[in-house]
């Protein structure tokens, strides 16, 4: 039933992103205060994001990008090791390496990391004067100067989160829909941890998202085809 929903939900982004793209701004057009509300309920006044150093926020915040890129790490030793055995371990050949290392550098590295979030200037909820810093709070969509470098739009870390799903393509057919939808829910906690943090809005995360799943699927496509 969940892989069903999946699938569903991919064939309907597939078919129509422009407009799931349009129904996301247009989320954020009707309800232009859903950013400061969402923060806001992790945020105490003169306390400030009070969960933001929690032990799990922290491996969030530091371990996860070490988890994911010693993950890729391995794929690629894997591969490496297979071209010289001969043989394929995992599953894992040239196609594979090159789906999740163009994944990974594309999506989290390039887009979201390198484009938008050394060049938006959206600053953070934390940085913002309704939660007690001194910058401007402004929509997604605006390109500002409210921060200077690596700033809140679009979110890295939701990005990483967000990227598992290029492992759960890879999953065979019987149950890719459930592995995706799993991937889908980590990189929402992922997510999550980011605003409890006053690292990121929910539009940044969400925006994460929506970028690195639909460059992660258009890869698979491009390089494993209908594997």
């Amino acid at each position: 039933m969940i892989g069903r929903f999946i699938e569903a939900a991919g064939a309907s982004i597939r078919a129509r992103p422009a407009a799931w793209a349009l129904a996301l701004v247009a989320f954020f057009l009707l309800f232009p205060k859903v950013d400061i509300w969402a923060s806001g309920l992790f945020y105490e006044p003169g306390a400030g994001f009070v969960h933001a150093r929690g032990w799990f926020a922290e491996f969030v915040r530091k371990g996860l990008p070490v988890l994911l890129f010693g993950a890729l790490l391995f794929v690629v030793i894997l591969w490496v090791a297979g071209r010289l055995l001969g043989q394929r371990f995992l599953g894992i050949d040239g196609r594979v390496t090159l789906f999740l290392a163009s994944s990974l550098a594309i999506g989290p590295g390039l887009v979201v990391n390198t484009l938008l979030k050394e060049n938006w200037g959206r600053a953070r909820p934390s940085q913002i004067k309704e939660f007690g810093g001194d910058a401007v709070y402004t929509a997604p969509w605006e390109v500002t100067d409210q921060c200077v470098s690596n700033c809140s739009f679009t979110s890295g870390h939701g990005a990483l989160g967000f990227w598992l799903v290029a492992f759960a393509f890879l999953a065979p057919r019987r149950w890719r829909g459930e592995a995706i939808a799993a991937a889908l829910l980590a990189g929402s906690g992922v997510a999550l941890v980011r605003i409890i943090q006053g690292g990121h809005f929910l539009s940044d995360t969400l925006w994460s998202a929506v970028i690195v799943v639909s460059i992660t699927w258009a890869l698979h496509r491009l390089i494993l085809g209908k594997r």
